[in-house]
């Protein structure tokens, strides 16, 4: 029987990596200025070209639109991105990479390369497979999971 008492239980496992992975990329990260959770509207917004709906990356990264507009008020403030306002809807926002932006996404995206080798080491092609599969599966699991159907959870 699985439980998720031990050190070792898998989601204890999952989340400990995850964090410990957010902390190194933060550190490296620092030099720049941002952090990764600055760094994701930028990502998602070389990846579409560009100029990106603030809404869609809302979507795209898993953020409220408080909590989105607070990041992206910081990233263009530092004029890594500028906001255009949608000529079809006088409420949404068009989210633009500026030139400094672009430079930077292109830095650490070199940077994490590298670091992602280092992060891989030792770890074959084989077994970096069974891992993604492994993880898309506990992610289409946990999306078809409702409180509800926890035993014992209530919803709050």
């Amino acid at each position: 029987m699985r439980t998720c008492h031990s050190d070792d239980a898998l989601p204890r496992l999952i989340y400990q990596t995850s964090l410990r992975l957010q902390i190194h990329a933060d550190k490296v990260l620092l030099p720049f200025g941002i952090t990764l959770e600055q760094f994701q509207p930028l990502k998602i917004l070389e990846r579409g070209g560009g100029a990106v709906g603030q809404r869609q990356i809302c979507g795209l990264a898993g953020k409220t639109p408080a909590n989105m507009t607070r990041i992206l008020d910081r990233l263009a403030g530092k004029n890594f991105i500028e906001r255009r306002q949608d000529p079809e809807d006088r409420r949404a926002f068009t989210i633009v990479l500026t030139p400094v932006g672009r430079e930077l996404v292109e830095q650490v995206m070199g940077l994490f390369t590298s670091y992602l080798d280092q992060v891989l080491t030792g770890i074959d092609e084989a077994d970096e497979a069974v891992c993604r599969r492994v993880l898309r599966r506990i992610s289409e699991n946990l999306d078809r999971i409702a409180p509800k159907d926890i035993p014992g959870a209530e919803p709050g």
